[in-house]
């Protein structure tokens, strides 16, 4: 059972957000029990194909990439889109119109990383690959951080209330 919802989003077109989803669902995979929340992720990018050295590097790191992709953002602005309760920016600030169709009710997040160079940028593979497991190893705590939060967050809104007449 998902309660709350959280997308990742980063600006570079690598995949970045793709690693904080991993991230995200190998915290919540190792609470146990059913999944009290559910993590997507997004590019600020039309159309783009995740990093392979960011792939091999999230693999390197034994993380689950089974049904992940690289979406744009605009996607989660269409119906039938699943809904969004927090949105984390990662290295990017989110477009004013982003913001208006995902909702006022969004909680939005932003989290100042430095991005590793893409592809087309001048690096090497190897010095991408080191980029990209410094930067997972950077993101591991917020992003547990984040888990904690937010599930707690459902543990605490489940509580019973008391009523008096």
């Amino acid at each position: 059972m998902f309660d709350r919802s959280v997308l990742f989003v980063g600006s570079g077109g690598l995949g970045v957000g793709l690693l904080a989803e991993a991230l995200a669902l190998d915290c919540v995979r190792n609470t146990g029990g059913p999944m009290p929340l559910r993590a997507y992720s997004a590019t600020m990018r039309d159309a783009a194909q995740s990093d392979p050295v960011l792939l091999r590097a999230m693999q390197r790191l034994k993380l689950d990439t089974k049904g992940l992709s690289l979406k744009p953002l605009a996607l989660y602005a269409f119906a039938g889109a699943p809904r969004i309760d927090h949105v984390v920016m990662l290295g990017a600030t989110l477009p004013a119109a982003s913001r208006l169709a995902l909702g006022d009710t969004v909680d939005v997040r932003q989290w100042d990383i430095e991005l590793p160079k893409g592809p087309d940028e001048e690096t090497t593979p190897g010095t991408r690959y080191l980029d990209y497991l410094r930067l997972a190893e950077d993101l591991r705590k917020p992003v547990s951080d984040l888990v904690d939060e937010l599930t707690s967050m459902d543990a605490i809104s489940v509580e019973p209330v008391a009523h008096t007449a």
